[in-house]
């Protein structure tokens, strides 16, 4: 009998998740819009808890949907890490449960990879969900993000590897490596006076994102399935908006099921 996938999850900025029946959705994070409200000095007094050295800048206050009173999450660029934290409403303080640093992880993009148009740096973060790879067994998606840069327009492309949390970063093995996750790309197709006062649209521009389904484990204490959707829309150069394509392409995290994402034109050239 053929397994149709029971949960969903968007894995773009900020992924989001169907309730599970068998297999559970991911952990969704969700940003706290006014930190400072919390805690003024929250970033500082949150770098002070994680591995140094911390760039407060790039730290981001969560909370875990649906989680109880009190309960944080913080996402780090540098060092690379998620931090599980409780803060009390009438505390003066923050406590650090649990970090997690994937400071230490490779990763499947390398730096220098990008082409002729691009940028060779590889900006790597993490999204702000964990993922279920089998009961009690999560998953974070480290991003790492190219750009590419063409006169009047850019690019960019976050590809995902989604790394065990219980593994050690310095030697795991994700489960999934170099998936699509997400782009944009805007090209310019308007050169004269005359073509930007009368074209309907002077770019061609793509942007696309990642689904995932997640499917029963085949036996007993086994992986979850995972299956990927990629959906992208693109609008042409000098036609109206209305005549944007969206489409929408599966393919199977262990490459089984053929398929595969277009990546805002194949990805980074």
């Amino acid at each position: 009998m053929k397994k149709m996938p029971i949960a969903a999850a968007l894995l773009a900025a900020l992924p989001l998740a169907l309730p599970a029946v068998a297999a559970p959705a991911a952990q969704v994070f969700v940003a706290v819009k006014q930190p400072e409200s919390i805690d003024a000095e929250w970033r500082a007094h949150l770098c002070a808890l994680l591995l140094q050295p911390c760039d407060a800048k790039a730290l981001t206050l969560h909370r875990p949907r649906g989680g109880a009173a009190g309960d944080y999450v913080v996402l780090s660029e540098a060092p690379l890490a998620l931090g599980r934290l409780k803060r009390a409403a009438d505390a003066t303080d923050w406590k650090l449960d649990r970090v997690y640093d994937f400071t230490g992880y490779a990763g499947s993009v390398k730096e220098g990879e990008a082409g002729e148009a691009g940028n060779s740096e590889v900006r790597r973060s993490l999204a702000p969900a964990l993922y279920p790879l089998a009961d009690g067994r999560w998953a974070v998606a480290v991003l790492q993000r190219q750009f590419e840069s063409y006169s009047g327009g850019g690019a960019s492309f976050s590809t995902a590897d989604f790394v065990p949390l219980d593994a050690d970063p310095a030697s795991a093995k994700a489960a999934y490596e170099g998936v699509p996750f997400s782009c944009s790309k805007l090209i310019r197709a308007c050169f004269t006076e005359k073509e930007y006062k009368t074209s309907k649209h002077c770019h061609d521009e793509s942007s696309g994102s990642l689904r995932i389904a997640y499917s029963e484990p085949a036996k007993a204490g086994g992986p979850y399935g995972w299956q990927f959707t990629w959906l992208q829309s693109d609008w042409a150069a000098h036609v109206p908006a209305s005549a944007t394509v969206s489409t929408r392409s599966r393919f199977s995290g262990d490459g089984s099921g053929g398929g595969a994402a277009d990546f805002c034109g194949g990805g980074p050239q």
